[in-house]
């Protein structure tokens, strides 16, 4: 039987996850941006910084990111080709 404590934290994202918006999620995943969107802003800032905030974001979220790509069966990941260290 379910406790109080499992059923208020069930469907929650992990707290490291709730930053995460799905348009930059599917940026890592295939490089796809959408203009007007976070990942939009994400993708553009490349030009200035050399793409250090898109290396920053992508060690952020990797592990999350990995593991949901993986259960899909899928490849390699847009950010894992282009990061690859």
């Amino acid at each position: 039987m379910p406790s109080n404590r499992t059923r208020r934290t069930r469907g929650q994202r992990h707290p490291l996850i709730q930053g995460l918006d799905e348009s930059i999620e599917l940026y890592f995943l295939t490089g796809d941006a959408e203009r007007k969107t976070p990942a939009w802003a994400l993708h553009i800032s490349r030009h200035f910084d050399g793409g250090e905030k898109i290396r920053l974001a992508w060690l952020q979220y990797k592990r999350f990111l990995m593991r949901k790509w993986k259960m899909e069966g899928r490849g390699l990941s847009w950010a894992e080709e282009s990061f690859k260290q």
